[in-house]
């Protein structure tokens, strides 16, 4: 078996593909840009190949090939980028995943999972609301809109042609180490990490980080990556869509704490809340059909990105 994951070189797309080596498996890592940040230990290992999802050529070339017999599709416009420009992220989103669709059904590749946020959950839920109103009650968010576009995608292509097409939502902000790879909760604490290190005092006034809700799951980026891996080379998935869940939920107060804890000379001001964090409910098809399980509470999370900002390369701590 070969994997392809694209955006093979970003902060899931990496983890995926480290999860890959470890299973035995041939992995090819697909990305508009290769960076090595994490995965310069095993780059020997990995096949790497520079295209652009919205150059068809460049899918079918990279699929031929590796004879490439699964793919995961990881690349996508993170938040803040889909805030500032939604058409271009409407345009990764939706037509590089038909472009990756339409590769697939025309090469025969056994299966496509596609990477996707919990986020389009509610969404979906209160479109359907609104449609006997005629009122939409949906803020904006172009991040997700796309994403929900491109679920529907995946579905037509998964009932028209009889492809197997699972949907893996991350069900959590996800964080973790590299350089401009991760989301809205990943910038935010860029700074929270990066400044004490430097002996730098932070202040933040808003009560979250942008984009982000006041109590977040934190779904630290190796059990994302592993997660969807899993599902990606797993034997047989009964359903359709499954989510990858962190262990646990935070206010930002809670993660200056968890920082705290790990660097205490870090001088951090942030909003206090009265709310309160706690366990993350797993979800119990991923477990059952492809073993996924969180092994990073937020903790172990900050202390990974940590070690990585100190030594300026992934390694992963002990369990």
């Amino acid at each position: 078996m070969t994997v392809l994951v694209t955006g093979g070189c970003g902060l899931v797309g990496s983890f995926a593909v480290r999860e890959a080596l470890r299973q035995g498996v041939r992995v090819v890592a697909f990305d508009r840009a290769i960076k090595m940040e994490l995965l310069d230990d095993v780059a020997a290992q990995v096949s790497f190949v520079q295209g652009d999802i919205l150059r068809p050529v460049d899918l079918v070339a990279a699929l031929r090939e590796h004879a490439v017999t699964r793919v995961l599709h990881t690349a996508s416009f993170l938040t803040p980028g889909a805030y500032a420009q939604p058409y271009a992220s409407a345009e990764t989103t939706l037509m590089g995943t038909l472009n990756i669709l339409e590769a697939a059904r025309v090469l025969d590749i056994e299966r496509v999972c596609y990477v996707s946020t919990g986020k389009t959950a509610w969404t979906g839920a209160a479109f359907a609301q609104a449609i006997p109103t005629g009122k939409l009650d949906i803020d904006a968010d172009p991040y997700t809109s796309a994403k929900v576009g491109a679920e529907l995608l995946c579905n037509d292509y998964a009932k028209k042609y009889g492809m197997h097409i699972p949907i893996l939502r991350l069900g959590g902000q996800v964080f973790g180490p590299g350089i401009a790879f991760t989301g809205a909760i990943g910038q935010g604490l860029k700074d929270l990490l990066e400044k004490p290190l430097r002996g730098e005092a932070v202040r933040l006034d808003a009560p979250i980080l942008p984009f982000s809700a006041p109590v977040m799951p934190m779904l630290y980026a190796a059990d994302a990556g592993r997660g969807c891996m899993q599902a990606t080379l797993a034997d047989h998935l009964e359903h359709q869509v499954f989510n990858i869940m962190p262990q646990e939920a935070c206010t930002l107060a809670e993660v200056v704490e968890l920082i705290r804890e790990l660097l205490p000379q870090a001088q951090i001001e942030v909003p206090a809340s009265d709310l309160k964090g706690g366990p993350v409910e797993i979800d119990a098809r991923a477990e059952a059909e492809f073993g996924y399980a969180p092994r990073y509470d937020a903790r172990r999370g900050l202390q990974e990105y940590l070690a990585f900002l100190r030594e300026g390369r992934y390694g992963e701590l002990a369990a």
